[in-house]
Formats: C-alpha cells, structure tokens, sequence
C-alpha cells in the first residue's frame, strides 16, 4: 500500500488543469487562501508538501519564513511571477516554478520534492 501524500495549496485554487493531474495522480490536496490558514494546516501536521501560489516571489519567500517556522521538514513549492530586479536568490523555498507552469512541470516537480518515504510502499 503506497500512503496519499498531501498537498497543501496556499492562494488561489488550483487552476484546473493542474488539480486533474494531482487527482489524476493520486494526490490529495487542502487549498487555502491565506498564511494563518496555512499555519494553522501545519501545525495539525496535514501536509507533506506545500505549493504557495503568490504574484511576487519576494513575497512569496517571506510566507515560506513563517511556513518553516510552523514546519520546518515541509518542503515549499513556490509558484510566481518574477518581477522584482536581483531578487532571484531564496533560501526558505525548496524550489521556484513560473506560475505559467504547465501542468506536467508542476507534476514533476511536486515529485521530486516530496520525502522519499511518501514514494515507497509501506507493509502490507
């Protein structure tokens, strides 16, 4: 038996081609709207990977901050449009994606992220 992993999605929904692909694939998913929601999923202990949706990246890193603190073992997926000039450098994100992403990026990515034991089968 192969465990669900659990994807938290803070900002917009997803859109919908990439909540297909996620479902297609197995994975469950929590979409909120704001930090305090987002907080408030991790302490609970119900995610295994973070997908944060922002418009800017900077902004986006300063939601990860709070994101490592309440988790730091979460990984954070950070889906943004970059604008701000020399910006590009993040240290509380563990990967950056264009939010023009297609889906099968998106899918590959949330894979690659997500701890190694999500991905083996457990005991039967």
């Amino acid at each position: 038996m192969v465990k669900k992993a659990s994807i938290l999605w803070v900002g917009n929904s997803p859109e919908s081609p990439f909540a297909r692909e996620l479902a297609r694939h197995g994975f469950s998913f929590n979409c909120v709207s704001d930090t305090d929601s987002a907080l408030h999923e991790l302490r609970a202990g119900e995610a295994d990977l973070i997908v944060l949706e922002q418009e800017s990246c900077l902004r986006g890193e300063l939601a990860a901050v709070k994101f490592k603190s309440a988790a730091p073992k979460v990984p954070i997926l950070l889906l943004c449009d970059p604008q701000e000039p020399g910006a590009t450098q993040v240290f509380f994100v563990n990967m950056i994606l264009n939010s023009e992403t297609t889906p099968e990026i998106l899918l590959r990515a949330i894979e690659s992220l997500l701890p190694a034991a999500l991905q083996e089968k457990t005991g039967t």
